[in-house]
């Protein structure tokens, strides 16, 4: 472990009294080795290298966790693979926590976590622990990346396990918390010595605690002597922060002695030593601070829908460590620039999608935040999808839950960009591939050089969450519920076929249709709710020979053979339970079409009425009449037919929520807007429960940053799929280092494709273009420029002088370029204000134009910019023109008096603290000759142009 830390310093002076300074040895720093154990044996024999009973019983029990089953972990210096069940504030809630520990080539331990999924009881998540364990103990020695253990914990989640299944061996009482744990507790300080002999012991023994190591990673402080600490020998430093009720807690040891770092393994987090249980962890993270090479410069737009709805929305924390530490979620071991960018594209309604936008950092916080080693990129990729998973409970349980939204995330990590998209929105990176020399325009003037850039999609780069990988579980999830045609379609909804849909098939197609796309064996039969309420012995199976007479023989068509097995299973299930039990049956039947009736979406009135109890009793109320009405009848159904049975309770699920909230209490679609065209969504609960439809799977990707990269990092909308790759790429490539523009320019190309369509599609239906009234949807997307500096080659080659004197950090060379920001700039700027922007201005020159958006604002603002961009670059007189046009622009434009004053009309000097913040960052850091990005501020939307 010593090459996993730095040697520690030299005793340090100390004080005694008299004023003299004193420094403390051992007697092997004076005598040496030989003549310390002299002196020492003067007195008897030396037994200074007994080990304690804590550290004995600690190796014991380590030695115990190095054996699973045949296997043996045979790598020393490196703790063994173990697990624990741990309670997930999801339902089912018990999952299997594995911790692996890996020490790759030049690199420290590691300790990678793996979480299994969510199961209903106990005894489930430790044979999960237990399998996980085992393909670790098998592969972990050998493949250092764990992908066999990532594949195991993926395969698991597929896995059902019934009784025949609960036989792993290993997964008894004992098999979890292998590994030793330590408790803390009070270390009082020794007063009393048996003799010299003892006296000399304890005194090199604790000098040697002192001295051996120091701990890796920022903020951490030596425990105090009345601070408890595990139960090992040694000098102890600690790793707190606050939890969210401002109390510092504990969240990781350091043993000076061993070198060895430990984590708090029991549930209590509350920072009681007393009770915590404490176990070897990874050595935590050096963090690299790249925020002066690496740059990010980053903007948005949103575009509502025609009808002036805003469903898309944005949300970028730039600075994602001070964000973290604002909401006591530190970041202190993870590599900067760390930040945050999330496009939300909002379905049927754009709740779920401020819903998410708000809360999604709360998170994906906490989870980087307990990350004290550096994760590798399947952690992420499991910490952006656990995220997700709880932010889909909290939504699916708000009253948003029948509104939904796609997204799309970016999370930068030091030299890291890592990705995560669901359902439509997608990521795309952008880069420059070819420079053309400069070119000689007519007259002999320089023509500046243009630069192409190129656009690839990021479809995911870690197993398990590429792009084709989740396509195969929306297919599987399809095919296992509703829809046997594996197609899409525009309106995906968990409800039986209507009969207005039926109305426009001919034939056998309606029957085909309607089986297929049944959503219980009643309604595959082709039965009536009154039909099915009356049902006896022998209905099932007559309803399947009349179907089977109605489509004709089977000609090798997939969908008639489909719908040929559903309703011959149908019959079969159908016969079995009247046969069980009528009264049962009957009860099931009453739930199908109820839920089918309401389209899925039980109000509370209907719910109320199938319990016998008032909407809005409250969730016990409506548990204990669910509990009365329909257990004894299910529970002898299931016996029979267990999968309907259970889709029954899984039903009632839904009618005891929506019979104990309040009426109205939750916002419910229209019924002309409940259909989806997406696979994965959050939200849209109607189409997870009971029938999961929908899933909220990730396509995961992760780009590392290289010293000299120029990218461009783009998150896109469902509404901007009509932008095509090149479109994307001139857009990235006539802004550069203008994200706000980009993302600007990319939406408004992708109104004008859909408005485009929208006339196509009027024309070819025999109409005009003022025929249609199809609304456009929102249009959204997000950029950020990434400008990584070079390495410079010659500094790196140069020796060192030995003679060359150090500069204080407030010195710069002589000579040198120095990156202080100018005392004054001279600014000129176009201001456009819109209509409902009320902030007071008395620097307003008119009111802003009636009728004007913000959005409007700022695309005037952009082909403001394109105008600029047509001055020829590089030319001796490029820079009086681009001052000429744009003073003649402000002039006309601009709604700031700054308009009017003078020729320029620019705004004077500007000095720091005179404008608004985000105004003067633009201000000074431009070089001269620079117009600017589009850029907000309290008065309005601005672009800027400096001047001196």
């Amino acid at each position: 472990q010593s090459s996993d830390h730095k040697d520690k310093a030299p005793p340090t002076m100390s004080t005694r009294e008299g004023g003299s300074a004193w420094r403390t040895y051992t007697s092997s720093q004076v005598l040496g080795a030989r003549g310390a154990q002299g002196l020492i044996g003067m007195f008897g024999k030396d037994d200074g290298n007994k080990k304690t009973k804590a550290e004995e019983a600690y190796e014991e029990q380590e030695a115990i966790a190095r054996q699973c089953g045949n296997l043996t972990w045979n790598v020393k210096g490196v703790p063994p693979p173990d697990y624990e069940v741990v309670v997930d504030s999801l339902g089912p809630s018990h999952r299997a926590d594995l911790s692996v520990y890996v020490q790759r080539a030049e690199e420290s331990l590691k300790e990678v976590r793996f979480l299994g999924p969510r199961r209903a009881t106990i005894e489930e998540a430790k044979n999960d622990g237990c399998e996980l364990r085992q393909t670790a103990f098998q592969t972990a020695q050998q493949d250092l990346t764990l992908l066999q253990v990532w594949k195991r914990c993926r395969e698991l989640e597929d896995k059902t396990y019934g009784p025949e299944a609960m036989t792993n061996e290993a997964a008894t009482e004992n098999s979890e918390n292998q590994l030793p744990e330590v408790q803390a507790a009070h270390v009082a300080k020794r007063e009393s010595f048996k003799d010299t002999q003892d006296w000399f012991e304890a005194r090199n023994k604790q000098m040697e605690y002192e001295t051996k190591f120091i701990p890796v990673g920022p903020s951490w402080g030596m425990c105090q002597s009345n601070t408890p600490v595990p139960k090992l020998p040694g000098v102890w430093y600690m790793h707190q922060r606050q939890n969210q009720e401002g109390k510092h807690i504990t969240m990781l040891f350091f043993n000076s002695y061993n070198g060895l770092y430990y984590r708090n393994r029991s549930k209590d987090q509350t920072g009681n030593h007393a009770t915590s249980r404490w176990v070897q962890t990874g050595t935590p993270h050096a963090p690299e601070d790249l925020a002066k090479d690496l740059k990010m410069i980053h903007g948005s737009a949103c575009i509502p829908t025609s009808s002036g709805k805003k469903e898309d929305m944005a949300v970028i924390l730039p600075e994602l460590a001070r964000t973290g530490s604002l909401l006591k979620q530190p970041l202190p071991f993870l590599d900067k620039p760390a930040a945050l960018m999330l496009l939300v594209d909002g379905l049927r309604q754009s709740a779920a999608a401020e819903w998410c936008a708000k809360r999604f950092h709360t998170h994906i916080l906490p989870r980087l935040s307990s990350c004290h080693s550096e994760p590798d990129d399947q952690e992420v990729a499991s910490m952006l999808k656990e995220s997700l998973a709880h932010l889909e409970h909290s939504l699916l349980e708000s009253t948003a839950r029948y509104a939904g939204c796609n997204l799309a995330v970016a999370l930068v990590l030091g030299r890291r960009l890592v990705t995560c998209s669901v359902g439509e929105c997608r990521a795309v990176l952008c880069s420059p591939v070819q420079e053309t020399g400069t070119k000689r325009a007519a007259g002999g003037t320089a023509k500046q050089a243009a630069v192409k850039w190129t656009m690839r999609p990021l479809v995911g780069g870690i197993a398990g969450h590429t792009a084709d990988e989740i396509h195969a579980v929306e297919s599987n999830r399809r095919r296992a519920e509703l829809d046997y045609s594996g197609t899409l379609g525009p309106q995906l909804a968990a409800a039986c076929v209507t009969e207005e849909a039926l109305a426009l098939l001919a034939g056998r197609d309606p029957a085909i249709k309607k089986a297929l796309q049944a959503t219980h064996p009643f309604a595959m039969l082709g039965m009536t709710v009154v039909e099915a309420m009356s049902a006896e012995p022998g209905s099932g199976s007559k309803a399947a020979e009349t179907f089977a007479s109605t489509v004709g023989a089977n000609k090798g068509d997939v969908l008639l053979d489909a719908a040929l097995r559903r309703v011959r299973a149908a019959g079969e299930a159908v016969d079995k339970m009247i046969s069980q039990d009528a009264f049962g049956t009957q009860r099931l039947a009453e739930l199908c079409y109820a839920m089918d009736e309401e389209d899925h979406i039980m109000p509370p009135q209907r719910a109320a009425s199938l319990l016998g109890v008032e909407p809005g009793c409250g969730e016990a109320t409506a548990q204990a009449a669910m509990e009365f009405r329909y257990r004894a009848a299910l529970t002898g159904l299931a016996s029979v037919c267990p999968a309907d049975a259970l889709r029954a309770w899984e039903i009632l699920g839904e009618v005891v929520s929506a019979a104990a909230r309040p009426v109205n209490a939750v916002w419910t679609p229209d019924a002309g807007c409940k259909g989806v065209g997406v696979n994965r969504a959050l939200g849209l609960r109607d189409l997870k429960r009971p029938f999961k439809l929908v899933g909220v799977e990730a396509v995961c990707s992760v780009e590392h940053l290289e010293p000299g990269t120029n990218c461009c990092l783009m998150l896109l909308t469902d509404g901007a799929q009509a932008v095509t790759e090149e479109q994307v790429s001139e857009a990235v490539a006539q802004n550069s280092n203008r994200p706000k523009a980009a993302c600007l320019q990319i939406v408004s190309t992708a109104v004008d494709e859909l408005q485009k369509k929208a006339k196509i599609k009027a024309l070819a239906g025999g109409g005009t273009e003022k025929d249609e009234k199809t609304e456009l949807p929102s249009v959204g997307a997000v950029a950020a420029f990434f400008n990584f500096a070079a390495v410079e080659e010659a500094k790196e080659d140069e020796p060192a002088d030995p003679k060359k004197r150090k500069l204080a950090g407030n010195e710069a060379t002589p000579g040198a370029q120095t990156s202080a920001l100018p005392a004054r700039v001279r600014i000129a700027h176009i201001l456009l204000k819109w209509e409902t922007l009320t902030t007071p201005d008395t620097m307003a020159r008119r009111p802003p134009k009636k009728g004007r958006t913000q959005i409007d604002a700022e695309m005037e603002l952009l082909a403001m910019l394109q105008t600029l961009q047509k001055i020829p670059r590089g030319a001796a007189d490029s820079a009086k023109k681009t001052t000429a046009k744009f003073a003649e622009l402000a002039k006309k434009n601009s709604d700031c008096k700054s308009a009017d004053s003078g020729a320029l009309a620019d705004l004077g000097w500007l000095l720091p603290g005179e404008a608004d913040a985000n105004f003067e960052a633009i201000a000074f850091e431009m070089p001269v000759g620079g117009v600017s990005d589009v850029l907000a501020t309290p008065r309005g939307v601005h672009i800027v142009h400096r001047l001196a």
